[in-house]
């Protein structure tokens, strides 16, 4: 950047070069000569020069806090005006608040420096000096009467109470601040390379967030930086103990402030920003009269808008550093009352990390754990666990509610080992008072979530200190401990009072419950349904959870996953397909996998949400590929050995069979079905797994027996229609037509109320042909037998249009180009019943001719 020196500039008799230097007006001097190299300031040059070019007389206040740079500004600015000014500098001090000396001084000023017939420009440097009523009169006589074509430009570390708001209201007024003086990021860095360093960009951030460009700390800074050889230690030594860079010019600001000012800083210190409410908690002084002052001052001060908050506000990290280090050696026990104040305050503010900052400023362990137990799951599911962790560091690190907090987030991350070894930790503390029942039931509702996503038994020992506890008055752990409760309760088989604490955890949402929670009970409300088979009300409540994560930023979370997993299974055990521009169908494949502790990987969806993409994805397409099938299994084989589930996981069994079957991969079949086995022993989805391999082997004997053993027990529904569907079939292949019907007959019953189809199309040849020969009646409607055949006939919907057994052998022979004739004598029957099913053949396929009927079905992999 370019960098000008105004010594050089100035010439030998005081005066600026060009500028006329003949009779200066007494007690006056010309601009100081700067013996700093000056960073040019373009826009405030630019801003001055337009102020100057004025007719009217105007007036600039340049007010801000020592060392921020206004002398060097004006000086410089001076320095580079090319039109010709008849120049003043009078600087003002302790002696000219003698009215009549300042009078002496001022006299006939404004007539010898209009003499010349040129603008003038004015500067009453340090106007802080005057604080004598009748010498402020002076002064502000000498401004009132400046002619036009002058400018007076008043440099102040305090501004004198001169009739500013006149000036401003008649528009004749100019403010400058410390905002408008501080250094940016290119001056720093030449100030920083003038003392022969360069610096990284986080060491650069550093400085500034520290200096925010005040000049004086930051040249110092600078200076002090060119005697180390290790920049970023030194600027981290800096942000330490800042006093090195800053102890002259801000104890000039603090010095000069009235008591109570002081006191109202050193109080508000304490927190980094605060607002007028925060403020009043902590001081008694008024907001409205220290804001006023604040500015009169000249005390630096910075502005933030955090989320939701309004505009906050805090002293220039400088500023406050000194106040804090003043207040903690004179009082430290009103230190601690003022912490005490600012954690009660930042808890009600729904900021518990800020409130955990001042406990431990405290060193309070009672406090701290007390905080974190109660609110630190705000925390977590923030996703601010790092910023706790390092808060917190190895010194609370083993407090009971630290370790519950890490086992959430382990849990979060989907890490049941890493979570249940915190929880397991041996104490090294305990919680007492009125927070043990809530570290009870927190230990026991993250005993149960670990269960769930680590597939353990689930913890009954939970349910007793569920019931012993009562609430402990945190929202986020209140419904946390009712949402683990209700799980616990949906997993032992007591679905109704599972769905009542999920209303209670629901409506703590109304009393500030964090979003993620409440996605969490939405979600599990979800599973509920679809553990108690009610699928369309499983739907129903996916797509609500869904849409309020959308609202609310949260599809990136597991349970927005998991409810798209279950919107997934609804719309596959419908047969129906979801459109490509479905938000849920952009997760089914947009699914991302995060690295384990160990290296390995996992879907962040989680292993049931994988399961059911995959299954979605291989029922895209016309009949699954070899590649669709294997990621099928692999995803249900990972979910089995991972931590599978018992009366969620199961449900995932057989739609999966299915399509690696359809694939014609029977040996990762027999795979599955002994990981199923190993997981959760010969219940009935894994019998009827077992009853699918055999019959698609030809073993319809075999099928038929273990289908006897599960049929008639109680049964998620999708899981009776396939068994009974199943046994249908078994009978039909051993020539039982009425064993066929009735069991046909159940299968539709079963299935019409949730409209499942999948199980149908699974075994589509045998279910058409079951169809074809249905005899009227049952419990089923009409209208749900021709959904189902619609389904099977539809040519678009899946590789097999409702051909029945009979057809498909038929169309082999016709494959083989043997006549019709020889295909009757090899099928034992008539020619007539040849030719009428190469009819139906024909009008299934859509086709005229053997050909196209051969064509068609090898295309269609039928043959």
């Amino acid at each position: 950047m370019a960098q000008q020196s105004s010594a050089g500039d100035v010439s030998g008799g005081g005066s600026p070069a060009g500028r006329s230097a003949d009779r200066p007006a007494p007690e006056a001097m010309p601009p100081p000569r700067l013996s700093v190299t000056v960073q040019p300031r373009e826009d405030l040059y630019a801003m001055l020069d337009a102020v100057a070019a004025r007719d009217v007389p105007d007036k600039i206040l340049i007010s801000a806090a020592a060392g921020t740079g206004k002398t060097v500004l004006v000086a410089d600015w001076l320095a580079r005006e090319t039109a010709a000014r008849e120049i003043a500098w009078l600087v003002l001090g302790p002696a000219d608040n003698d009215a009549e000396e300042l009078r002496r001084r001022v006299v006939g000023l404004w007539e010898r420096l209009s003499s010349a017939g040129r603008p003038t420009v004015l500067v009453l440097d340090d106007a802080h000096e005057v604080r004598d009523d009748v010498a402020l009169g002076v002064l502000a006589s000498l401004v009132d009467s400046a002619p036009a074509h002058s400018t007076v430009v008043v440099a102040c570390r305090r501004t004198p109470d001169l009739p500013f708001s006149r000036y401003a209201l008649d528009g004749t007024l100019t403010w400058i601040g410390w905002e408008e003086l501080a250094l940016g990021r290119p001056e720093a860095t030449a100030i920083v390379e003038e003392y022969g360093h360069s610096l990284g960009e986080s060491d650069l951030d550093a400085l500034l967030e520290l200096t925010r460009g005040w000049a004086a700390p930051l040249r110092l800074a600078a200076i002090r930086l060119s005697n180390h050889t290790d920049p970023s230690g030194a600027i981290a030594d800096l942000v330490r103990y800042p006093q090195r860079i800053s102890e002259y010019v801000v104890a000039e600001t603090l010095d000069a402030l009235p008591e109570y000012l002081l006191r109202f800083i050193e109080a508000t210190s304490i927190v980094e920003f605060f607002d007028a409410d925060l403020a009043e908690q902590l001081d008694e002084a008024s907001v409205d009269r220290v804001a006023s002052d604040r500015e009169k001052f000249g005390v630096p001060v910075v502005r933030c808008s955090p989320d939701a908050a309004g505009v906050r506000y805090g002293w220039h990290p400088l500023i406050r550093a000194h106040a804090r280090a003043g207040i903690r050696d004179r009082d430290p026990q009103r230190v601690a009352r003022l912490h005490r104040t600012a954690a009660r305050w930042f808890l009600e503010a729904r900021e518990p990390l800020v409130a955990l900052e001042h406990l431990v400023a405290l060193g309070d362990e009672a406090a701290i754990d007390e905080l974190a137990l109660l609110h630190g799951l705000t925390v977590v599911f923030d996703g601010r666990t790092e910023e706790l962790w390092n808060l917190l560091g190895a010194r609370y690190a083993d407090l009971p509610a630290v370790r519950y907090l890490r086992a959430l987030a382990a849990v979060e991350q989907n890490c049941p080992d890493a979570a249940r070894a915190f929880l397991a930790a041996p104490d090294s503390a305990s919680t007492s008072g009125g927070a043990a029942s809530a570290a009870t039931a927190f230990a026991a509702a993250l005993s149960v979530e670990i269960a769930v996503i680590g597939g353990s038994a689930m913890p009954k020992d939970a349910l007793a200190a569920f019931e012993e506890c009562g609430r402990s008055g945190s929202a986020d752990l209140d419904c946390y401990v009712a949402l683990q409760h209700s799980v616990a309760r949906m997993f032992l088989g007591a679905p109704a009072s599972s769905e009542r604490l999920l209303r209670e955890a629901l409506s703590l949402g109304d009393v500030g419950a964090h979003p993620r929670l409440i996605l969490r009970t939405l979600a599990r409300l979800s599973i509920l349904s679809g553990v108690t088979g009610d699928l369309t009300t499983m739907s129903l409540r996916a797509g609500h959870a869904l849409e309020y994560a959308a609202a609310h930023g949260l599809t990136d979370r597991i349970d927005a996953f998991q409810c798209a997993a279950a919107v997934c299974m609804d719309t596959y055990v419908r047969s129906e397909q979801l459109p490509d521009d479905s938000p849920v169908h952009a997760l089914a494949l947009t699914s991302p996998r995060r690295t384990r502790p160990d290296g390995t990987s996992a879907p962040v969806s989680g292993g049931h949400a994988e399961v059911a993409f995959a299954l979605l994805q291989a029922r895209r397409t016309v009949r699954p590929t070899t590649a669709e099938a294997d990621a099928v299994s692999r995803a249900l084989i990972g979910l089995l050995s991972r931590g599978p589930q018992a009366g969620l996981s199961n449900t995932l069994v057989t739609p999966a069979m299915a399509v690696v079957l359809d694939a014609g991969r029977t040996n990762t079949a027999a795979q599955v079905i002994e990981k199923a086995a190993d997981a959760f022993g010969e219940i009935p989805d894994v019998v009827v797994a077992r009853a699918m391999v055999e019959l698609h082997v030809g073993r319809t004997g075999a099928a038929g027996e273990l289908l006897a053993t599960v049929r008639d027990r109680p049964l998620h529904p999708a899981l009776a229609v396939r068994a009974w569907l199943l046994d249908a079939v078994v009978a039909n292949r051993e020539h039982r037509s009425d064993d066929a019907s009735v069991a046909l007959s159940r299968a539709l019953e079963l299935a019409e109320p949730a409209r499942i189809v999948m199980p149908f199309l699974d075994c589509a040849a045998d279910a058409a042909e079951l169809l074809a020969a249905l005899p009227p009646g049952g419990e089923h409607t009409h209208e749900f037998v021709v959904h189902v055949r619609a389904k099977l006939l539809d040519a678009n919907a899946g590789r097999n249009p409702g051909l029945t057994r009979t057809e498909k052998v038929v169309l082999g022979e016709l494959a083989t180009g043997r006549q019709l004739r020889e295909i009757a004598r090899e099928l034992h029957v008539s020619l007539n019943t040849v030719r009428t099913h190469t009819r139906n053949l024909y009008r299934k396929l859509d086709v005229a001719s053997r050909a196209e009927a051969v064509e068609t079905a090898t295309r269609r992999g039928l043959l």
